[in-house]
């Protein structure tokens, strides 16, 4: 009973702590709630079962775990981006922006019995974050964009056979969103804001064929969200956003004793996002469109850890994220994506019952150009070159 207690009492506290800091998100899609899983670029996720993140990535995976525990997470973000060009109103320059944000996760389960495993995630699965100084020469074309889905996660996974595990959680989203621009009729501040609570589901299975050998397959269904909110703090307005359907597929072999190889795929229906439309909630006006038109993407990840005694592990690993954008037409100030290609590393120190990671990670962002606007304005032609560093911290503690 105490132990279950304890659980009631750390899943109060990750809820807390989720709730109070998930208002800084960055990129769009993102992984960033396993310290341990950056340190292999996310290579196996849901599967490798070294700490309590399954629930964000394979439900399942919850019982590929042989203890208790929870965990907490904190994740730091910093993306540099250099662009140059002009914006279609006849003004050129160029400039630089640099972004961070914290991104804070935790994760409890608990074994009902022999077979049945409850758990709780609080996380960031989406989320996106572009923000230009005053006075930029873009500015009409957007200033701080900041869109922020926090989901809360009740978990089940149940054992099914002694190779089969089967997994599911609710998906219950809280989404923000923020964009600010300038009105380029007569320079004045444009700043939209609103919000909405909607939910989705997940559900998983993994199959372990032999003792060090796991496989998962994972499905996030979409969530659609009805924003409302007001134009500079007056003016009632709407905007509908899906978050996408995402499966992940992966795998993870422990070699021996010291080494396990691990490597995972997910696709992302991103072609949901078609358009951004800004309506007005009082008689249904359209008040800013932006044709989006993004398509689908794959990421592909392959990491290996190294369990250099029964204390320390290291880790490393290399990932290629495809990109929404299908034309420069469709690339956006707001959200100026391209392809990206990866590189981590991380460890962990094992004491007792107490885990704590490290994981770090640089991402390279394929240079492109911007060209696409909200309908009815000048297309810009601004190049951008993006380049981000994540550093992650963790603690686990099992029973």
């Amino acid at each position: 009973m105490k132990y279950k207690n304890y659980v009631l009492r750390a899943s109060a506290l990750i809820l807390t702590v989720a709730l109070t800091g998930t208002v800084h998100a960055a990129g769009y899609q993102l992984n960033e709630y396993s310290t341990t899983g950056m340190g292999r670029s996310f290579a196996g996720a849901g599967v490798v079962a070294d700490d309590f993140s399954a629930i964000g990535y394979n439900p399942a995976g919850m019982s590929l775990n042989k203890t208790n525990g929870v965990q907490m997470t904190t994740s730091v973000v910093s993306l540099y981006s250099r662009f140059k060009g002009d914006n279609g109103f006849g003004q050129s320059g160029r400039g630089q922006t640099r972004i961070t944000r914290v991104l804070p996760a935790g994760f409890a389960q608990y074994k009902l019995n022999d077979k049945l495993t409850a758990g709780l995630g609080v996380y960031t699965p989406f989320g996106l974050a572009t923000d230009y100084d005053n006075g930029w020469f873009g500015e009409m074309h957007g200033g701080l964009s900041e869109v922020t889905v926090l989901n809360v996660s009740p978990a089940l996974s149940y054992q099914l056979t002694d190779k089969v595990s089967l997994g599911a959680s609710a998906n219950l989203q809280r989404a923000e969103a923020r964009l600010t621009s300038i009105n380029p009729l007569n320079g004045s501040n444009v700043d939209l804001r609103g919000n909405d609570w909607a939910a989705g589901y997940s559900v998983g299975m993994t199959y372990k064929p032999v003792e060090n050998v796991r496989f998962g397959v994972s499905y996030r269904s979409k969530v659609s969200h009805a924003l409302k909110g007001k134009l500079n703090r007056v003016i009632d307005i709407g905007a509908k956003i899906e978050t996408p359907e995402t499966v992940w597929v992966s795998g993870s072999w422990d070699v021996n004793d010291k080494w396990t190889l691990s490597g995972s795929f997910r696709w992302t229906r991103w072609e949901r996002f078609d358009m951004l439309d800004i309506t007005s909630t009082a008689n249904g006006a359209v008040l800013s469109s932006t044709a989006e038109k993004w398509r689908n993407t794959r990421f592909y990840t392959l990491g290996a850890d190294y369990k250099y005694n029964n204390n320390w592990t290291f880790r490393f690993g290399g990932a290629y994220d495809t990109t929404v954008i299908s034309n420069p037409s469709h690339r956006t100030p707001r959200i100026p994506d391209g392809r990206r290609f990866w590189t981590s590393l991380g460890l962990s120190y094992n004491y007792k019952n107490m885990q704590f990671d490290f994981g770090y990670a640089h991402i390279f962002v394929h240079g492109g150009r911007a060209h696409g606007t909200v309908t009815g304005y000048p297309n810009p032609n601004i190049k951008y070159s993006s380049d981000a560093n994540m550093v992650s911290f963790g603690a686990q503690y099992k029973f």
